[in-house]
């Protein structure tokens, strides 16, 4: 996996050539404009969290995000819990406008006002033609898969949530988020198959501020990719975990945080991801580290450059290499090659 920087290049622009399709898609972390970053966002405007990393999510054929929080001015609070957010639903123009084309909503924090608040996230979603999975009015829209086309490649993105409280989880009753059982994993991903030429799944779960996954972790992820999974993408921790080549494709455990509305001295790094697909699996994928660290860069994640910029992709391949048989699987330009 080592190779050397004329054979990265050469590889890279032989897969360009291939005769099918490369879809890009560029994924991060937790989105979250509630608290401290909402006073921000009303006195700087609604683009100012995406000015910094704009280049990279618009350059995207499709780019994803975890929206952490309801979009909605009502909805009753979630009483039973220490921490609860809601964003300005004006503020989505924002999200739009930076060129994210689909959230997940599942996660700790989407049905904090309740299914009311939830509704009006979804609605307003619709109305900026953003698309959505993970949540919904009952457990069969939750876990049902969103589709977002592309140079005619149809990509599927599922959302679950593996956090508590359990009562955020759908049920046939009950709005919520999509929980996953084996079963609802392995159907779920089989029935997008069906709709889609690949299958892109989103997991919130582990423990905050670790920087390995936990065994049920990996184990999930790798049911994913075993019941038809193209890519894996994680989240909720508010850190960088490890990535992982699994027969061929791509498990991004934990994305870190990206524009969260919070103070943290653990979470400083994180890393927009670009990956290129095709019909027939993950191809390549590029890393840029960003710093998330809200004490610099006031909800304004901004690109790493020198030697900030390579200690992410060290600390990212120690982290990883483990996962890997022991390799570093990330070049020192960022680069992952997986076929």
């Amino acid at each position: 996996m080592n190779l050397k920087p004329q054979t990265r290049i050469k590889a890279k622009r032989e897969v360009e050539k291939r005769p099918f399709p490369l879809v890009s898609i560029t994924a991060v972390g937790d989105l979250m404009l509630s608290s401290y970053a909402a006073d921000f966002v009303r006195q700087k405007g609604v683009d100012y969290p995406f000015d910094s990393t704009r280049t990279f999510v618009a350059a995207a054929d499709i780019a994803i995000a975890n929206l952490e929080a309801p979009l909605s001015n009502t909805g009753t609070r979630f009483a039973d819990k220490t921490f609860t957010f809601k964003v300005p639903p004006y503020f989505v123009a924002g999200i739009k406008n930076a060129g994210f084309d689909v959230v997940t909503c599942a996660n700790n924090h989407i049905v904090d006002f309740g299914c009311e608040g939830l509704e009006n996230t979804l609605a307003i979603l619709d109305s900026m033609g953003i698309k959505y999975c993970g949540a919904g009015e009952n457990v069969t829209r939750a876990c049902s898969e969103t589709v977002v086309e592309h140079f005619g490649v149809r990509v599927a993105f599922l959302g679950y949530s593996m956090t508590y409280p359990q009562e955020f989880w759908a049920t046939a009753a009950r709005c919520g988020t999509c929980y996953p059982t084996d079963e609802k994993l392995i159907n779920t991903i089989k029935n997008a198959q069906q709709n889609a030429d690949l299958v892109v799944v989103s997991f919130h779960w582990g423990g905050e501020k670790r920087i390995y996954p936990k065994n049920y972790q990996t184990y999930f992820a790798h049911l994913a990719v075993d019941s038809g999974a193209d890519l894996v993408l994680g989240h909720h921790p508010h850190v960088l975990q490890g990535m992982e080549i699994y027969k061929g494709r791509l498990i991004a455990y934990s994305l870190g945080n990206y524009a969260f509305g919070s103070y943290s001295h653990n979470s400083r790094d994180s890393i927009c991801l670009k990956t290129f697909i095709s019909p027939s699996g993950l191809v390549y994928a590029r890393l840029f580290p960003i710093s998330v660290y809200n004490y610099d860069v006031h909800f304004q994640p901004r690109p790493l450059r020198g030697g900030q910029y390579t200690r992410v992709i060290q600390q990212l391949n120690e982290i990883s290499a483990g996962m890997n048989g022991g390799r570093h699987i990330i070049h020192e330009d960022g680069t992952i090659m997986v076929q």
